[in-house]
């Protein structure tokens, strides 16, 4: 297991600094990107290939721009339907200081959503959007693996930059500590996937894909450099997910 690393936010809130966030300033609405001490190993990106590719055109007219709009922010993140009723994935600290929510389509159509589930401890959530339907992603059955190619996808209302990143799996078990978590938030994270990628406030929730176009991670947490990303594995909060769409 890799050395535990000091992070900050990867949400961004509307109308603050979408910059890199410095260690030790405090998080004003998870203001920039949550960020590492530690530089991403070295190590090149997947070849984009027709898969990834082919993967990211497919699912990407599902991702939606998740708005939690607080007493005093409005934090956008990235969400990614898993049922075809209007549920979408995201991170716990994108909604967690939300009063109200909605989403916004990759058309601009924009829908009322409640919070209908979250675990802070595990920094997951699951949003339902009204009146919208978007297939759903399939969630990977097996882990991640080193060297495994991967697209991360991401909402580009919420992070102003290309949604598509390929990239590949570079560090498994990685552990990770925030040091401006907002109260009840997720400061000690383990068992984290790590990619060499470069990613951007508004990625939180970004489902990470396998050439086969199941999701495998979600991303959370970004390296200080602005070359590495982590995200919390399927293999580990598949199961919640399942539970919560049960019940």
């Amino acid at each position: 297991m890799a050395a535990a690393v000091l992070v900050v936010a990867v949400g961004v809130a509307a109308g603050s600094a979408a910059g890199l966030a410095l260690t030790g300033q405090p998080r004003p609405g998870h203001t920039g990107r949550r960020v590492s001490f530690a530089p991403a190993p070295s190590a090149s990106p997947a070849s984009s290939g027709v898969g990834l590719q082919q993967v990211a055109g497919e699912d990407l007219p599902e991702i939606v721009t998740v708005v939690a709009v607080g007493a005093q922010t409005e934090e956008l993140g990235t969400g990614w339907p898993v049922d075809g009723h209007g549920d979408f994935i995201t991170n716990d600290h994108v909604v967690n200081e939300g009063l109200s929510f909605h989403v916004i389509t990759a058309s601009g159509a924009e829908y009322q959503a409640r919070v209908v589930n979250s675990d802070p401890q595990l920094d997951l959530a699951e949003v339902q959007a009204i009146g919208l339907e978007e297939a759903p992603l399939p969630i990977a059955t097996a882990p991640a693996t080193i060297g495994l190619s991967v697209v991360v996808l991401a909402s580009q209302g919420a992070t102003g930059h290309a949604p598509v990143t390929v990239s590949l799996v570079n560090g498994l078990n990685e552990r990770a500590s925030v040091d401006d978590a907002q109260p009840g938030e997720l400061t000690d994270y383990t068992d984290l996937i790590r990619i060499p990628a470069h990613i951007f406030p508004g990625n939180s929730g970004g489902p990470v894909l396998t050439p086969q176009g199941q999701v495998v991670g979600i991303l959370t947490l970004a390296a200080k450099n602005g070359t590495g990303a982590f995200a919390i594995p399927l293999a580990e909060v598949g199961p919640v997910i399942r539970q919560w769409l049960q019940g």
